[in-house]
């Protein structure tokens, strides 16, 4: 913490490129490899001398607190991919067929958080569009079978093109303009995208001219066609996850965050906002666009219902409010709670009609966007209490 009070000194990197600098790879036979780099820059006594100086007492604890709480984020993530790994093996075969299809969309919908999260916690901007780009991924991907003969184990990949190209095509005028002009332009294509939709197609639902049947070799039997479809989108979204992980802990990373907190000095160390910003936009578009793709696995149909503008603003909340560091931690994980709020509470809403029938203020408290504001405020206060404790102790 006190590296944010520091006065700025010239050739002075800011702290975002410094923690980038001390995370690089060294060679071993560079001579950098055995001197450690300064936290906060050399003393002038080291400069003379040549010698590393000893951090300062001050420093120490906070470089051993740092050392010391490393391993845990990772065991947890490692203890978190091992259970649903262990769910995904398990569940299909004790779980009913409705269910298991409710879950197929659930590991679908995933991308689509997981793009949102790309755009709002790394890139700092805003997106009220997701459902619709996650609904033309679906109509790119539905076409690309039937007019164009793709095989159907490969439509996801033109889910991903179409969302990739339709979110180029709305950030390349919105990025040139304040942050806010790229949420009003998504969520005018979340209201758009509906009557776009019945325009292309005509009378909607449009039927996906091809089926999953599971191969021979899995020994699953065709009229469980449910278990096959839910270990291919599973798998889709696993190969997914594990190359966005590895882009964002990389160069692209830190530079995605250094465009967010530090855009100056970023633009002044070589980096293109403009082009870095224009990348990740369509990323999370191509991932809103591969989530479409998969939804049509268990459906195989598409819909202008399946999109509606709700979904859009649906997504954006609990995307805010799982991806506060109170609730879901500002991490890749708080797709899966946002994933499940999303796919399975209108699903537990419907297996009980008393619940949201009654009258008066006990119906309203148990409607489903009542719920929704009621994370967003837990969430919001959460978030106050977090940097007032952040303020405090700064001062």
């Amino acid at each position: 913490m006190t590296d944010s009070h520091e006065p700025p000194t010239p050739g002075a990197e800011p702290p975002v490129f410094r923690l980038a600098l001390r995370e690089a790879p060294v060679p071993p036979a560079s001579p950098a490899a055995s001197s450690p780099i300064p936290r906060a820059g050399p003393t002038p006594h080291a400069a003379e001398s040549g010698t590393p100086s000893a951090p300062s007492r001050d420093q120490a604890p906070d470089v051993a607190g740092r050392a010391g709480s490393a391993p845990w984020p990772a065991l947890a993530s490692v203890i978190a991919g091992i259970v649903m790994a262990a769910l995904a093996v398990v569940m299909p075969l004790r779980a009913s067929s409705t269910f298991l299809t409710d879950v197929t969309q659930l590991a679908a919908f995933c991308l689509t958080f997981a793009g949102l999260w790309l755009l709002t916690h790394r890139m700092g901007l805003l997106s009220v569009g997701h459902g619709a780009l996650t609904g033309f991924g679906a109509y790119a991907a539905l076409h690309a079978v039937n007019d164009f003969g793709l095989p159907p184990m490969l439509m996801p990949l033109a889910g991903f093109a179409a969302g990739c190209a339709v979110g180029a095509l709305l950030g390349i005028p919105a990025l040139r303009l304040p942050k806010a002009y790229l949420a009003l332009l998504t969520l005018s294509a979340a209201v758009a995208f509906p009557i776009v939709l019945r325009q292309l197609d005509g009378p909607l639902p449009v039927t996906l001219d091809s089926e999953f049947i599971p191969p021979s070799w899995t020994g699953i039997a065709p009229n469980d066609e449910h278990i096959w479809e839910f270990w291919v989108v599973v798998a889709w979204a696993a190969v997914a996850f594990w190359l966005l992980h590895g882009l964002l802990i990389g160069p692209i990373g830190r530079a995605l965050v250094a465009t967010r907190d530090e855009p100056t000095a970023a633009a002044a160390f070589g980096v293109s906002v403009y082009r870095l910003r224009l990348a990740g936009v369509s990323l999370s578009s191509g991932l809103a666009g591969l989530a479409g793709g998969l939804m049509l696995i268990p459906v195989n149909f598409n819909d202008q219902s399946l999109y509606p503008e709700e979904l859009s603003i649906k997504l954006f909340a609990l995307t805010i409010a799982f991806g506060s560091t109170a609730i879901g931690g500002s991490r890749l994980i708080m797709t899966v709670p946002a994933a499940t709020v999303l796919a399975l509470l209108p699903v537990w809403l419907v297996d009980r009609p008393g619940w949201v029938t009654q009258g008066g203020w006990i119906g309203f408290l148990k409607s489903e966007f009542f719920l929704y504001a009621a994370l967003l405020l837990v969430a919001a206060y959460a978030r106050s209490r977090r940097a007032r404790s952040v303020r405090s102790y700064d001062a």
